[in-house]
């Protein structure tokens, strides 16, 4: 299962906006993976293709933010260093935009993620 998002890199001293990063977050066996390319303003790739992933039991939290226009997936590490790789995450977490038309499949990724997440530690409670 794979999920296309974006957002936006903002300059800290003005908020203008510098940079976009557009990628497909995945699943791939018991890690996620972050796949993207950085773009500045005027759509021009300024990076090559990054892949970074990490293993699901560091995952903390996944969820959606609903907004009038736009849909947010919210991540979050058990611990800072997790996320770090990726531009613009701050204190162990990420928000992705998500697009519109796949909203659904956001949700949809979002409640399988957290299926297998709620599973996993009611496994390791059991052991």
């Amino acid at each position: 299962m794979s999920l296309a998002y974006h957002y936006s890199l903002y300059n800290p001293s003005d908020a203008n906006v510098m940079k976009e990063v557009r990628g497909v977050l995945s699943i791939e066996g018991e890690e996620i993976m972050f796949e993207y390319k950085v773009y500045d303003m005027m759509g021009t790739a300024i990076s090559t293709l990054n892949k970074f992933s990490f293993d699901v039991r560091y995952l903390k939290d996944i969820h959606i933010k609903k907004g009038l226009f736009k849909t947010k997936l919210i991540i979050q590490s058990t611990k800072m260093v997790f996320l770090d790789p990726l531009p613009g995450s701050s204190q162990g977490r990420i928000a992705l935009d998500i697009k519109r038309q796949d909203k659904n499949e956001a949700l949809s990724f979002s409640s399988k993620l957290n299926l297998a997440l709620s599973e996993r530690r009611l496994k390791e409670m059991d052991e």
